[in-house]
């Protein structure tokens, strides 16, 4: 098994893989439309189920979409935060592992995970984005696994503002999947022409 890591500026909606996560907070499917990475479709279904009482993105709140017509994904994942105010770098990053868990349970080989900005730049750039990949590739790869999988693709979908200067955070992933699996690992360009 080869893990294939990449990061990206891109939304998750627009790329091909088998599974989409996105971490909501409660109340943010009013307020921040694109917070999971999902398209706007599902974003106003995602509304009107929360509207339903159905999904109130309460922490730890796991939702299983199909990606339907609307994404380029065969799944949908959202994990709910609880409260904007509560959140704290602790309880995302658990909510990150129980997503990955949700991966490998179901037996998906590529994924797209949105990391939203909950802390600010500068621990978005200095924490967030290292720990939630750590604290998701070891239990995803966990268990037993058949020896001749193939690649093992996951990409993060970050804020384009962090791409520039993620050269620090790249280094330290490479030291620390090192000796855990063989792996490579791109940043895509952060084009400042898609802004326009």
């Amino acid at each position: 098994m080869r893990l294939d890591l990449r990061f990206t500026p891109r939304p998750p909606f627009s790329l091909w893989c088998e599974a989409v996560v996105g971490f909501v907070y409660k109340d943010s499917f009013m307020t921040e439309e694109d917070m999971a990475g999902v398209d706007k479709k599902t974003a106003a279904y995602l509304r009107s189920l929360n509207r339903r009482g159905f999904f109130g993105a309460n922490q730890g709140e796991t939702l299983l979409l199909p990606g339907e017509d609307r994404l380029k994904a065969d799944k949908v994942i959202l994990k709910g935060l609880g409260p904007k105010e509560e959140i704290t770098l602790e309880s995302f990053l658990q909510r990150a592992t129980e997503a990955a868990m949700a991966l490998r349970c179901l037996s998906v080989c590529n994924f797209v995970v949105r990391i939203p900005m909950l802390f600010g730049l500068n621990q978005y750039r200095e924490q967030q984005i290292k720990k939630t990949v750590e604290s998701m590739i070891p239990p995803f790869l966990a268990g037993e696994r058949i020896e001749e999988e193939p690649v093992i693709t996951a990409v993060f979908s970050v804020e384009r503002a962090v791409l520039e200067d993620i050269a620090e955070v790249e280094s330290s992933l490479k030291e620390y999947f090192t000796d855990v699996v063989p792996f490579s690992l791109v940043t895509e360009a952060s084009s400042k022409a898609e802004e326009i």
